[in-house]
This record gives C-alpha cells, sequence and structure tokens, in this order.
C-alpha cells in the first residue's frame, strides 16, 4: 500500500512540471527566471545532450550566495542565485571537458565599469521558486589599496567573487560586495527535508526542538546533504546512531535558519516523519499585511493642546488658588426650582399690614 502512494506521488510530481518558453523540460520551480538568461546554458545543455532536453533542470546553475556580510541586506546565503547581469546572462566560458562556467574576469570587467553607480543583479530565490531583481551600489577602492586578485587562489576569493581554474589575474576596481558566490547548480536548492510529524515521545527530533509543518532540514556538518537524494538523510542519519549530528534548520514562520544538535537515538532513528520532493519544498515567505482598522490619517494637531516643554530658564507659573469659591447656582437647580414651584402665585407679596377680620354685619331678612 505504501508503495502504491508513493508512486502516486512521483506520478503526480512528474505532472507538475512544466515546459519552458524555449520548448525545454523546466522544473516549474524555475520557470520564474526570465528564458534571456537562461538561453546560454540552454544551447550548451542541447549540445551536450544531443537535443534531449529531459534533464535540463538539473543543468541550469547560478552564483549561489554562499555568505553574506552583516551590513549586506538585500541577499541571503544559501537561498539566492545570481543568474544575471543588468538582464543579461552572466558571461560563461567552456573547460577542456565542454562544460560552461562563468567567466570571472569577463565579470569583473564588467563590475568594473559600474565604479560610482549601481549596478542591477537578477536573483532567483529558492524560497518559492521567486524572481527578483536588486541594486548594488559599486563604490570605487582607494587607489592606495589597490591590489591584484588572483582567480585562482581558491573557490572563495575576497572581493566577494568565487574565483575559477584559470591562472589570469583580473584588478579590482570597487569595493568589496558583502557577499561571497559559488557556481551551483539550482536543483540543488531542493534538497530539503520537510518535517511532517513527531513519532517517538521525548525521541531525538523532539528533544532537539524540531518543530512539525515548519521546519525544513536544508544542510548537515561536514556537507553530507549536499549531493541530494530522498534517502540520503535516512542513510546518514542510521550510519551516525547512537551520536550527536548537527542538522541546519529552516523555519518558515520565523523566516530564519538555525543549527540544532540531534543524539541519535541507537537504533538508527531520528523520531519523526520526513518529506522531501516536489510538495515539500520550502514555500514563499508570506508578506506580513497591515491591520485594515488603523487609521490611514492621522487627525490634525491642535496647537492648544500640544504640549510644549519649556525653558527651564522660565519663571515658573502661577500657582492656583487655595480660597474657596462660592458654589454658582447651575442651569440644573434653576430647572428643579421652576419644577417644584409650578402653579404656586407668583405676584409680589404685600407689606404686612394689619388685617381687619370683623365679620360682616348679618342682613334683617328672613331667609
Amino acid at each position: 500500500m505504501f508503495r502504491i502512494a508513493k508512486n502516486l506521488v512521483k506520478t503526480f510530481e512528474q505532472s507538475v512540471q512544466g515546459l519552458a518558453q524555449d520548448g525545454s523540460q523546466l522544473d516549474s520551480y524555475f520557470q520564474s527566471i526570465p528564458p534571456n538568461l537562461l538561453a546560454i546554458q540552454v544551447e550548451q545543455h542541447e549540445q551536450n545532450t544531443m537535443g534531449d532536453m529531459g534533464s535540463f533542470s538539473n543543468s541550469v546553475s547560478g552564483l549561489r550566495v554562499v555568505w553574506v556580510d552583516e551590513w549586506q541586506l538585500q541577499l541571503q546565503s544559501y537561498f539566492d542565485y545570481i543568474v544575471g547581469l543588468n538582464d543579461v546572462p552572466l558571461p560563461l566560458m567552456r573547460n577542456q571537458h565542454g562544460y560552461m562556467y562563468p567567466d570571472y574576469n569577463a565579470i569583473i570587467e564588467l563590475l568594473n565599469t559600474y565604479c560610482n553607480s549601481s549596478v542591477k543583479l537578477n536573483v532567483w530565490s529558492a524560497k518559492g521558486g521567486v524572481f527578483r531583481d536588486i541594486y548594488i551600489q559599486l563604490s570605487p577602492k582607494d587607489e592606495s589599496q589597490m591590489d591584484d586578485v588572483s582567480l585562482s587562489n581558491g573557490p572563495l576569493s575576497a572581493n566577494g567573487i568565487v574565483s575559477g581554474t584559470e591562472p589570469n589575474n583580473a584588478v579590482r576596481l570597487f569595493q568589496a560586495l558583502g557577499f561571497k558566490v559559488q557556481w551551483t547548480s539550482l536543483i540543488a536548492a531542493t534538497y530539503t527535508y520537510h518535517i511532517l510529524q513527531l513519532n517517538i515521545s521525548n525521541g531525538p527530533a523532539q528533544m532537539a526542538g524540531l518543530i512539525p509543518d515548519e521546519d525544513y532540514i536544508i544542510g548537515c556538518q561536514d556537507g553530507l546533504l549536499a549531493t541530494g537524494g530522498d534517502t540520503l538523510l535516512q542513510d546518514i542519519v542510521r550510519s551516525r546512531a547512537g551520536q550527536d549530528l548537527v542538522l541546519y534548520v529552516y523555519n518558515k514562520v520565523s523566516d530564519s535558519v538555525r543549527p540544532i544538535t540531534v543524539r541519535i537515538a541507537t537504533d538508527g532513528r531520528l523520531g519523526c516523519g520526513i518529506g522531501s520532493g516536489y510538495l515539500h519544498r520550502i514555500p514563499a515567505v508570506k508578506q506580513q499585511e497591515m491591520p485594515q482598522t488603523m487609521p490611514q490619517t492621522l487627525p490634525p494637531i491642535d496647537p492648544a493642546n500640544t504640549f510644549v516643554p519649556s525653558n527651564i530658564n522660565d519663571p515658573l507659573p502661577p500657582m492656583a488658588s487655595t480660597h474657596k469659591k462660592k458654589k454658582h447656582t447651575t442651569a440644573a437647580t434653576n430647572i428643579m426650582s421652576d419644577y417644584f414651584t409650578e402653579g404656586k402665585d407668583q405676584s409680589p407679596k404685600p407689606a404686612s399690614t394689619p388685617v381687619d377680620v370683623t365679620p360682616p354685619p348679618m342682613s334683617a331678612e328672613k331667609l
């Protein structure tokens, strides 16, 4: 039953593969990249495979950001790939085996032409397969600090450009860009393992703080997950039974990466369900929306009610009087007084004089 379900998922993953505009078989995860930025790689792939485009997604590559300085906030290491400069494909050259890789001398020369201005980097992100453009300001380097940068001294050069294998030199006229890159296949961004559920109470995964549905394992110590594969993580975990294993975990809610140390059980189990493949790739980051109840504009400020701190040398304001004031009859009191006196004679009273109370004389007529 499990094998049938696995085959159904695999068939579904194959059905969601899309065709790029140039007719090549390109994973829909990468279709946000403008086709013109991949034209050179398409041509090279056709020549190497005799027109077979079935594995084109595995050969598409870019300059993967592998390190970012703390002040460089536009790029993200591991997730971002530079696939073009100013909407033009990266300069490429062939090695002795016929495969293409970046012409780093040409890239540095191109960047030098943009000193005192900005250059547009075309960037593809592994978070949801999103394409975007960013602008980097290139400042010229102080002439007293000018030096020659060798492109054959290791994989990562100090100027933020990955060195190649040719012994040519290139002069860097611009300040460091604050990041380092490496020519890597874009498919490597899909080598992730989604934490689905925790299976063992107080097991290795739970004790290490893995969060179901939110966490993705994107790396491992010593680069053991660099080659990918559905069963690669399982094989590594089993080989480290009873030992500590450092994993690098991405959380989609907090949009952050953290290292965790897992103590693998003696039976070689991690204690959680893991998903990999098309359905378990890292999604795009959700933008936080502003609450709808917030006012669009602030009310005007009344200068009479605005607090203005006074100068410390200004005289103090007069103190309020402590004498009690006479109470004034309020309008409410007058209204109640009128209510209780309603219907009474309101004419003025006469002066106090003796009143004659002698009864009138009786009439002599008989009644």
